[in-house]
């Protein structure tokens, strides 16, 4: 079990990247449309390549008709030598040119979810537990599910983005797509940023990035990342203590003739008619303030399995 002084800094997965796949939908106003990005800048613009690499996946998978996105990441928090934590993650996506999708993410302490959006209709499932069938809450609810999936290079990089520099390499192709090659190291000096606006990430705000490499290949019509290899190191403090936090994430895509995406047995699924917002309703309208509270596991869910 992961020790609280150091859940928040490793599951960024299960804080900092998916706190928005928990707001209750109607609860929170939708922020306006971000403005385009300008991918010759984000060539070159830090600020302008975080926005690109950011963009929903529901704009690459428009352009890019049926694929794959594979993702792999690891954070390991080290005090000194010592390993303190360490968190994985493997994400696979596989979107039709239909807009039907196959999305799954598993990690390394024994959590994950998957999802099937096939034919207007939307399966659930948290790990170990059954399938759960019901009607969506919105009409882009399934699109934007799979945006949080598929945001990990997009949030990793948001988190050492102060420290990193870009060249560009030229152009390359991937997946039959046009593209850009971007090399990332580490910046001579470190920019300033804006402070968190919450509590659970005011530890960024005076992290150092110590070390970062890797290369992205930018989409030339659209900015989202066809191919992504990002490692970096990041120095911070959690109550006092100096610790470091080393991160690797891969981002691949692929072009797929025809994805194998098919509705689960429907021995495995259970009819849900609404979703549960009790706990989710609580637990945004307290975050920062109490502890998250955690939802009854169902009957057919093993202890252990996810929320």
């Amino acid at each position: 079990m992961l020790r609280p002084a150091f859940a928040l800094v490793l599951a960024l997965s299960a804080c900092d990247r998916s706190a928005a796949a928990h707001e209750p939908t109607g609860l929170v106003t939708s922020p306006p449309a971000a403005r385009p990005v300008d991918v010759t800048k984000a060539r070159r613009d830090t600020a302008e390549f975080g926005r690109a690499v950011a963009q929903p996946w529901r704009l690459a998978a428009a352009a890019l008709g049926n694929h794959r996105l594979t993702i792999d990441s690891d954070v390991t928090v080290r005090d000194g030598a010592a390993v303190l934590e360490q968190l994985g993650e493997h994400t696979v996506v596989d979107s039709a040119a239909s807009g039907d999708f196959h999305a799954t993410a598993d990690n390394s302490a024994d959590y994950g979810r998957e999802v099937v959006w096939l034919g207007g209709q939307l399966f659930l499932r948290p790990r170990y537990a059954r399938w759960h069938l019901r009607p969506i809450e919105a009409e882009d609810e399934p699109l934007t599910i799979r945006d949080q999936i598929a945001a990990v290079l997009g949030d990793y990089f948001e988190l050492c983005a102060r420290g990193v520099e870009l060249s560009d390499k030229g152009p390359l192709q991937v997946a039959g797509r046009a593209g850009h090659r971007i090399e990332l190291k580490l910046a001579p000096t470190p920019r300033s940023v804006a402070k968190a606006s919450v509590v659970q990430r005011s530890w960024r705000d005076t992290a150092v990035v110590t070390a970062a490499s890797g290369e992205v290949v930018l989409d030339d019509d659209t900015g989202v990342a066809l191919a992504a290899r990002l490692t970096a190191e990041v120095r911070f403090e959690r109550d006092g203590k100096p610790l470091t936090m080393a991160l690797t994430v891969t981002h691949t895509v692929e072009a797929l003739a025809t994805p194998a995406i098919a509705a689960p047995a429907a021995d495995q699924v259970v009819t849900t008619p609404i979703r549960s917002r009790e706990v989710d309703d609580r637990n945004t309208l307290l975050r920062g303030i109490a502890p998250p509270e955690r939802k009854a596991a169902p009957i057919d869910e093993p202890p252990g399995a996810a929320p």
